[in-house]
């Protein structure tokens, strides 16, 4: 149980739990309610229909959250995140299976510059993000499949994949400290750096 990020959202002693879309994942929140509860989280549950897998399908973002629909989220999942997290939610639909979490094809960087992979999303999507964000940067295909989406920033460093060179260059220009790592063998698996990660709120 290695992708930490799929299993809910943590805001602040509250954390609104995942359920996963695939069976064999499920018995993962299971371990995880456990270690929340033990050590003094609150937990909010999702109606028995409704599927979500965590900061893999949302991000917040100024006070908002962008959840990713089409794969593993639904517009019903949105209505529920709104209602649990007291949050603005924004529906991106993702058009392409490559990119069946957000944080595979949207990297928010900061409160005012998001990167993002254009062919995942649909027109519609790509259309409330340029209004929205004010520095919106695409990936390359490159960038792209090379995970670069699922990187994580704490304070002026972005951890991420090796071997992204055009993405270390961006980071760069853009003031942040380039750091990477290799995580091939997760990668395999479907996941990465952001995957691999949640944040507390300790």
């Amino acid at each position: 149980m290695v992708f930490a990020a799929d299993q809910g959202i943590v805001l602040e002693k509250t954390v609104i739990l995942s359920r996963f879309w695939y069976k064999e994942r499920r018995q993962e929140t299971v371990y995880y309610e456990e270690w929340f509860i033990k050590h003094d989280y609150t937990l909010k549950y999702l109606p028995a229909d409704i599927f979500f897998e965590g900061n893999g399908d949302a991000y917040l973002w100024n006070d908002t959250f962008f959840i990713g629909v089409g794969y593993r989220a639904n517009y019903e999942t949105c209505q529920a995140i709104n209602k649990l997290s007291n949050h603005e939610v924004i529906p991106l639909e993702i058009i392409d299976p490559a990119f069946y979490h957000l944080d595979v094809g949207f990297f928010p960087l900061n409160s005012e510059t998001v990167f993002y992979y254009p062919p995942a999303f649909s027109e519609k999507s790509r259309g409330v993000l340029k209004k929205l964000v004010p520095n919106l940067i695409e990936f390359s295909r490159d960038e792209a499949f090379g995970f670069c989406a699922n990187s994580v920033v704490t304070k002026n460093y972005v951890i991420h994949q090796q071997n992204n060179p055009t993405f270390a260059d961006k980071l760069r220009d853009l003031g942040y400290t380039s750091m990477e790592v290799d995580l091939t063998e997760f990668m395999k698996s479907g996941g990465g750096i952001h995957c691999l990660t949640n944040e507390l709120s300790v």
